[in-house]
């Protein structure tokens, strides 16, 4: 099967919170233990949860029944258990929240255990949930910021929502080592993206699904081997995927052939020669899925003294 787009999809995958949510809230038996005790927990004393996964679900019952204060609680444990372990999931999770919000259903559809308790009229207002998980989602992109490495290679990349991977690997703040981690994670989003939509992994249909995926690698970055590699964790290297056009490729080529010459040259379009802002040097190294003679060398014993030596040669001089 093959896909075939004009224009970009009006929709993404289907979220897993939808509006008919009656069904699971009441046969969900872990919300509705931690349920039994909510208004009591809340008048009393903060919720005890030790599982963010918990809080996560929780906080999908309090926007689902507009129950503010729950879900300002269930905001401060994700804040205190956030980590590189489960940034994306989080990330993740609070974006479907912000769609099933976008469109509550009836609450008497729900017919919760208890009413929701609402602080004042003013909280309700539309865009409750967005001003709660604003913050939440900036903490969790600067904590896949300084954990690219290990952000870019957990499964969980690959759930995101199109919106949401786009803004993780364009951001000029990702500390990842080396592009092709970047470029690696799109095309494997896209492998997985294909077979939500029961899509055959061809090249046509990967680059549909990309769309502006496609650039989020800064190519202009690469040199020329890493560009050139034949295979990146199990998928066709840059240069070997039919995502580019000829033009670009060659275009590409061209920059990372002058960059190496020290000579002048023309920025790439989409932000593909514009370095990341990265906190001090760090090593070029990618040894993942690489195969015989594509794979992407280390920078040399050689150049790290010769960068070393001139380092410590202007500090003293300087």
């Amino acid at each position: 099967m093959v896909l075939k787009v004009d224009s970009e999809p009006s929709e993404e995958t289907k979220p897993i919170l939808s509006n008919d949510t009656s069904d699971n809230y009441k046969t969900d038996l872990k919300i509705q233990d931690a349920y039994k005790h909510i208004t009591s927990s809340m008048r009393a004393d903060p919720l005890r949860i030790e599982k963010p996964e918990l809080a996560l679900e929780l906080f999908s019952t309090a926007v689902k029944i507009q129950n503010v204060p729950l879900a300002k609680q269930c905001i401060e444990i994700l804040y205190n258990h956030l980590n590189k372990h489960n940034a994306l999931l989080i990330m993740n999770h609070i974006s479907k929240c912000k769609l099933v919000a976008a469109n509550p259903p009836d609450p008497f559809d729900l017919e919760p255990s208890a009413p929701p308790i609402v602080e004042n009229d003013n909280q309700m207002n539309e865009d409750w949930v967005q001003d709660l998980v604003d913050n939440l989602r900036n903490s969790c992109l600067l904590e896949i910021d300084k954990n690219a490495d290990f952000v870019l290679r957990h499964k969980d990349i690959l759930e995101l929502s199109y919106g949401d991977v786009l803004t993780v690997l364009t951001r000029d703040t990702l500390q990842a080592s080396n592009e092709l981690l970047v470029y690696s994670a799109a095309v494997r989003w896209a492998v997985e993206e294909c077979k939500r939509r029961t899509l055959q992994p061809q090249a046509i249909n990967l680059k549909a699904v990309l769309r502006q995926l496609v650039y989020a690698p800064r190519y202009g970055l690469m040199s020329k081997r890493e560009f050139l590699c034949r295979t990146v964790d199990g998928v066709k290297g840059p240069d070997r995927s039919g995502f580019l056009e000829e033009r670009e490729t060659e275009r590409i080529l061209d920059y990372i052939k002058k960059k190496r010459k020290n000579r002048a040259v023309e920025e790439l379009p989409h932000r593909g020669s514009v370095p990341r802002k990265l906190c001090g040097e760090r090593p070029r190294v990618y040894h993942s899925g690489m195969s015989g003679d594509s794979a992407c060398s280390a920078t040399s014993t050689c150049d790290k003294f010769v960068i070393n030596f001139l380092t410590c040669w202007t500090a003293i001089f300087d």
